[in-house]
């Protein structure tokens, strides 16, 4: 198995936010050209028939690795021979747009992430797998996998045709300190009510903090302009009613609908809570919210799984064996985690369709995804989460499945990530204090109909 690497890891959860209909075509053209010279894939070469090759897009990180410790596996069962390109985040969509778009080839499976799946399943740039699944006398994906996460790989969500896998179950989780809801004989957080009750109470005690010890904030939150501000913010925006867009949500390009007051509310709260966050929290970003719960400065937060391992590791964490995952809490409606899904799909231009898809199923089967989850993945399938080997190393399983069962998408619109950057700019402006709840949502609504407006031209 040949690995290019492209880079360092980018610690972003999503892809570098230029939203444009698609470069120019000679330029696009020159890249993948470019592209095509560097890396030794069958797509770019001229394979002879029957070669026994594939190529495969992987993102760097956990989900990665895994991955290409599964192409290893497969490599040696098999044979066949699988060429790895493998990128940090923010490059790895835009080298998958680059390849899709122009039809190359130079990828048989591709890593993405399920934000990105709308606009490459709209633009028809992956393959449907409903005939593939019927040569290998199949109907489709079996019910072993979680339904939230099958719905990610069908265009339209949830009902369409299926255009890929899941392989790595990520859905946000709410971390508390066990330790201080018990000293304060506070109940584990159903609303988000009880959230900002435990929040005053821990920082009213804990402002001192103890001898030897520092404050410890009742919340901590990213905040920072674009992705970091939405993935904390949608929750809250959920749970107090709130939708991205109104009642026409299910056209291609629906009308906005976020300065509703349902969402203006959830934003107020929002605010609320951030009085008693650590200063500064508007330009927070993962890594500086688990700092502070690691280091034992604050008591609650949504966060992903993948910080889970940190806080049972002493020489990580302050709070080891302190530290309780659950579910999203609710408000007006039930509470609900954003899901955050990777997916595997192949290009529709993919020339060795057939040998992909033996290679997707197998490593989206049952005992590959284990071994995946051994390496820190949260798993797709619901046997793999009730595996008992699993829950004894990852007490958290089944808060992590009640969470991915009942999560949600972030909008399945191709604009997506034009649009969720605009929308976390005035949320964080809305938390730092530059803009009221009220104008950065009017704001952000009519910012978001500028980017739905020219998309439908």
């Amino acid at each position: 198995m040949k690995i290019v690497e492209h880079g360092e890891r980018s610690d972003s959860k999503t892809p570098m936010k230029s939203n444009r209909r698609y470069a120019n075509t000679m330029l696009m053209l020159v890249a993948v050209a470019s592209l095509c010279a560097v890396l030794p894939f069958t797509g770019c070469k001229s394979a002879g028939p029957g070669a026994k090759q594939l190529s495969l897009a992987v993102n760097s990180g956990v989900e990665g690795d895994a991955l290409k410790q599964a192409a290893r596996d497969y490599e040696s069962l098999t044979g066949v021979r699988v060429n790895i390109a493998e990128f940090p985040y923010d490059n790895l969509f835009e080298k998958e747009q680059i390849d899709l778009t122009a039809a190359t080839g130079a990828y048989d499976l591709i890593m993405l992430d399920d934000p990105w799946f709308p606009r490459f399943a709209s633009e028809q740039l992956l393959t449907d797998l409903a005939p593939l699944f019927q040569k290998q006398g199949q109907t489709g994906p079996d019910e072993d996998f979680i339904r939230a996460s099958i719905a990610l790989c069908k265009h339209p969500y949830e009902t369409g045709a299926t255009f890929a896998l899941p392989y790595v179950g990520n859905s946000q989780l709410f971390f508390y300190r066990k330790d201080l809801f018990e000293k304060y004989n506070l109940k584990e957080p159903a609303t988000w009510d009880d959230v900002l009750t435990a929040a005053k109470t821990i920082d009213e005690h804990e402002r001192t903090g103890s001898p030897g010890g520092g404050r410890v904030y009742g919340y901590v939150m990213r905040a920072a302009r674009g992705n970091s501000a939405v993935a904390d913010f949608m929750p809250i925006f959920w749970s107090f009613g709130g939708e991205m867009f109104g009642e026409d949500h299910l056209r291609r390009f629906p009308q906005p609908a976020v300065n509703r007051k349902e969402a203006i509310d959830a934003l107020k709260f929002m605010i609320e809570l951030g009085k008693y966050a650590p200063n500064g929290y508007a330009s927070f970003n993962a890594s500086e919210v688990s700092a502070h719960l690691l280091q034992g400065t604050a008591a609650m937060s949504i966060n992903w799984p993948a910080w889970i391992s940190a806080f049972s590791d002493p020489e990580k964490s302050r709070v080891a064996g302190k530290m309780n995952f659950a579910v999203m809490p609710g408000a007006r409606t039930e509470g609900r985690a954003e899901i955050g899904n990777w997916l595997i799909a192949i290009p529709r231009a993919c020339r060795n369709a057939d040998a992909a898809f033996d290679f997707l199923l197998w490593a989206t089967a049952a005992d590959q995804m284990k071994k995946s989850a051994l390496a820190g993945n949260p798993p797709t399938r619901r046997s793999v989460f009730t595996d008992s080997e699993l829950l004894a190393k990852f007490p958290s399983y089944p808060a992590q499945l009640r969470s991915l069962e009942r999560s949600r998408p972030r909008p399945r619109t191709p604009q997506w990530n034009e649009i969720e950057n605009v929308f976390g700019i005035f949320i964080s402006r809305a938390n730092s204090g530059e803009l009221t709840a009220e104008d950065a949502m009017n704001q952000a609504n009519a910012e978001i109909a500028k980017i739905v407006e020219r998309n439908s031209r």
